[in-house]
């Protein structure tokens, strides 16, 4: 009788960790390009091996910050920014410049585009523009007007079925 129950349970043990195991695949990747660093009004190269990818449907340059600093995601900030960038202990918020470069010397300027996992601010293209597939980037600057302290600094590439 225990062996006639055993049975269906463990099939049914199997099958669950399978679904499990294939809702944990995601199709989307970070590539962390820099540890701790602080920006400042000069400019910061990071110089990511390999080379950077536009290979899935969005592409994001995305700062986790260290406390006190924190993305601006509930718009408590002052001023015409407030709402679309890094809320700094005064206050104000403050959004550093960003380029990327790709193989061929082109630079790629990037603008606040919302917050990432757990409120850490992303940066994009302009919207409309979409991220050239045909290329790799091999460096991304970045410099602020104000001092930030940063733990890390990351290349988000989300697919859109991790979605589904």
């Amino acid at each position: 009788m225990i062996g006639f129950l055993c049975r269906p349970l463990l099939i049914s043990f199997c099958a669950a960790t399978m679904l499990v195991q294939g809702s944990c695949m995601r199709d989307s990747y970070e590539v962390k390009i820099s540890g701790p660093v602080e920006l400042s009004d000069q400019w910061i190269e990071l110089q990511p091996k390999p080379y950077l990818k536009a290979d899935k449907d969005s592409e994001n340059v995305v700062l986790e910050l260290e406390p006190p600093y924190k993305a601006d995601f509930y718009g408590e900030g002052k001023g015409s920014n407030a709402g679309k960038g890094i809320l700094m202990p005064d206050g104000e918020v403050v959004n550093p410049e960003i380029q990327v470069i790709d193989q061929r010397g082109n630079v790629f300027n990037l603008v606040n585009s919302g917050s990432r996992r757990t409120f850490w601010p992303a940066y994009d293209l302009p919207y409309p523009n979409e991220w050239p597939r045909d290329r790799e980037y091999k460096a991304v600057r970045i410099r602020s007007r104000r001092g930030i302290k940063c733990k890390a600094i990351y290349w988000f590439s989300e697919s859109s079925r991790d979605l589904e």
